[in-house]
């Protein structure tokens, strides 16, 4: 049987490491979609501007 009172230190220190590495997945992944809705902003100004000089172009 798991002695309560000897495992409480390393019992918490696991739960804490799962929380951090946890906690970096979930960053990385923010991090991620931040840059994709970073990038895809980017590509909608470009087209917005390309299509701007194309009707200005036109007349």
């Amino acid at each position: 049987m798991l002695n309560i009172k000897k495992a409480k230190i390393p019992l918490f220190i696991l739960f804490v490491l799962c929380f951090l590495v946890g906690g970096f997945f979930v960053g990385k992944a923010y991090r991620d979609q931040v840059d994709l809705a970073k990038e895809k902003a980017n590509e909608e100004a470009i087209i917005k501007a390309r299509l701007e000089r194309w009707i200005d172009n036109s007349d």
